[in-house]
């Protein structure tokens, strides 16, 4: 069970992984959703034929082990992507709070939270 279907299912999974970190460079949220779908589709049919006791074969082997390594490096650098979108959101956020004082005088930074993402001002 472990033939042409498994090594054509991971060439698959490979390609839309790439697309996947194109998609990402590119910003393209919607195509990442879309990719998304697509990947765990793929998964889905790929289940089955990998809870057999058939041992893989050295193509099926390269490509499942292609796969990992890209879909490793994806994760990297989406990791990466939100903590840079967390760290310019605080500083927009940081950006926008203004002064205010206190009954004895000392300035109290107020902070308008949500107010980007929310429309609200």
């Amino acid at each position: 069970m472990n033939g042409p279907n498994l090594g054509s299912c991971l060439e698959e999974l490979f390609g839309v992984i790439l697309e996947e970190r194109q998609a990402a460079r590119a910003l393209k949220a919607d195509e990442l959703q879309t990719l998304a779908r697509r990947k765990e589709a793929l998964l889905e049919r790929l289940a089955p034929l990998v809870d057999t006791a058939e041992p893989l074969t050295h193509q099926e082997r390269k490509a499942a082990e292609a796969v990992y390594a890209e879909n490793l490096r994806n994760a990297y650098f989406l990791w990466s992507a939100l903590q840079w979108v967390r760290q310019s959101m605080s500083f927009i956020n940081d950006q926008i709070s203004f002064a205010s004082y206190r009954e004895n005088g000392s300035v109290a930074r107020a902070r308008l939270n949500g107010a980007l993402l929310s429309g609200r001002a």
